[in-house]
Order: structure tokens, then C-alpha cells, then sequence
């Protein structure tokens, strides 16, 4: 029933523009100011606590990253771009604050097997879930609201994160000379 509920093929065509954070430009175009602005995040107590929390319930720091850089861009702080750059900052970062709190950390889903990655991403969104789910309703503060956006990260296989994926490098090719236009937009 799933197939129901999915939006109707150029239905984002007819939506009315800029409805949404990630279609309007985005606060942020500068990669040091998009780091600042998630150092002063990680400032804050409530957010650093939950994640400890989560890397302590073996929360996969790539993971981790991958979701908080998504929610940037979801919310229109900065681009896709930003997080390409300043993905791996984010990644150490979010290992230095493990190790600081003395949190055996786990970095990634390092098994090739996409079954057993998909066994692992399962446990550990059972493990953080159970976790999450024993919060106060009076105690779900920024930090609880980033651990939730986080967890939609394990849904995907470990390859298709976007954010710390390399790009390959393309040769650079040296200029050439302008070709001669064809078609009928050439005939003058």
C-alpha cells in the first residue's frame, strides 16, 4: 500500500514555489561559517549529550554525521555542497567529541556484506530506539529532536550517504579550440 501514498509523477511541478527551506537560498554559502554555526550547535549541552548517548548505543559516527549535515540542508542552512565540504570536519569532530567523553565509538558499518550492514543498521536503530523511547516527554529537548532525524540515516546502506562520499577527480583538460556549430541553429 505503500505505492498509494507516493507523490503522483511532476506533482512537484504544480506545488507552489519556494514552499520549502531547501528551494529558497540557503542561509549559510561560506564552509566556515557552516562549520561555526554546527560548532555553536555542538556547544550547546543538551545536543552533545544526546550524542554521546547515541554513539555509546553504537551509533555509527558516519552515520551521525551524515544525518545532522541531511537536517542542515533540509532546513536551508547550507547546501549539499557545504556538507560535501565540510563532511569530514564534522566526521573528526564528532569522533573527538566521543573519544573526549571517553565513548568507545564505532565508525562505521565496515562490513562489505550488505546483509549483515543491514542486520547491524537494524540492532542499532532497535538498541537507539528502545533508548529514545524511554525519554520524558518533558525531557525531548534540541538534542532528543536531532537524535530522532538521525535514526532515518540508518535506512540506507552505508555506500549511499551522500555526504562522505569522495568525488572522483576529473582530468582537467586543456582548452581547445571552439568547434564549428552544426544544426539549424548554426545556418545563418
Amino acid at each position: 500500500m505503500e505505492l498509494l501514498k507516493a507523490p503522483i509523477p511532476g506533482q512537484s511541478l504544480t506545488d507552489e514555489p519556494k514552499n520549502y527551506p531547501w528551494e529558497n537560498p540557503p542561509e549559510i554559502v561560506d564552509p566556515e561559517e557552516a562549520i561555526a554555526m554546527h560548532m555553536s550547535k555542538f556547544n550547546d549541552p543538551e545536543v552533545v549529550d544526546n550524542m554521546i548517548d547515541l554513539l555509546d548505543l553504537g551509533f555509527p559516527v558516519k552515520a551521525l554525521a551524515e544525518s545532522i549535515l541531511t537536517a542542515s540542508v533540509a532546513a536551508g542552512w547550507h547546501t549539499i555542497d557545504i556538507s560535501l565540504i565540510i563532511a569530514p570536519f564534522m566526521h573528526e569532530h564528532i569522533k573527538s567529541i566521543a573519544k573526549e567523553a571517553g565513548v568507545n565509538y564505532v565508525e562505521g558499518l565496515d562490513e562489505p556484506d550488505v546483509e549483515k550492514q543491514a542486520r547491524e543498521r537494524q540492532a542499532i536503530r532497535a538498541r537507539v530506539s528502545e533508548g529514545l523511547a524511554d525519554t520524558p516527554q518533558d525531557e525531548r529537548d534540541a538534542g532528543y529532536d536531532m537524535a530522532m532525524e538521525a535514526l532515518d540515516v540508518l535506512d540506507k546502506a552505508e555506500e549511499d550517504y551522500e555526504t562522505l562520499q569522495e568525488a572522483p577527480e576529473e582530468p582537467v583538460e586543456e582548452t581547445q579550440e571552439p568547434q564549428m556549430q552544426r544544426g539549424l541553429m548554426a545556418r545563418g
